[in-house]
């Protein structure tokens, strides 16, 4: 990733240190972060083991769209801006993801009939953007389709993998 593509990234994170100190605290760290040592990535590659020692490896691409399990709603839907991993006070590398949100417009696109969306503005960010990588449990597949007239998204509800 180049620095001009991280430092839009960051500029766009008005509350960057805000955000990762609330995720350090979330998972056990509570403490101020002493480290500002950043290195940002395009992909990531890791290795989820389930319990019944079955693994699944997970790709993890810029501007690929996933889905996220959210506590108070079934699925949500973002895009990937940015992965980084951030010295943690501990002196251990952690990696996280920097996302997108996508908002459901309520309204179905007229010929194609699949749900329109929106990424939401920063102004009207309601959702954090920085998560720990482990959050991408399983890659499930989502595609959006861009469309310029409308300046909205079309979620591509037929998608499917041939087998």
């Amino acid at each position: 990733m180049s620095r001009q593509e991280r430092d839009i990234i960051t500029k766009d994170l008005i509350r960057f240190d805000s955000e990762l100190h609330t995720l350090y605290k979330d998972i056990g760290f509570g403490s101020a972060l002493v480290y500002t040592q950043t290195s940002w990535h395009k992909l990531a590659t890791y290795i989820i083991e389930e319990t019944d020692s079955v693994s699944t490896q997970i790709h993890l691409h810029i501007d690929d769209f996933v889905t996220i399990q959210e506590e108070d709603y079934d699925e949500s839907y973002a895009i990937i801006k940015g992965i980084f991993k951030h010295k943690s006070n501990n002196g251990k590398f952690y990696p996280f993801i920097v996302v997108d949100w996508f908002e459901d417009v309520d309204r179905i696109h007229n010929v194609l009939k699949c749900p329109l969306y929106r990424i939401q503005e920063i102004q009207d960010m309601r959702w954090r953007r920085i998560y720990p990588i482990s959050i991408i449990d399983r890659v499930q597949k989502v595609h959006f389709v861009y469309d310029s007239l409308s300046n909205l998204w079309i979620k591509n509800n037929y998608y499917f993998t041939a087998i």
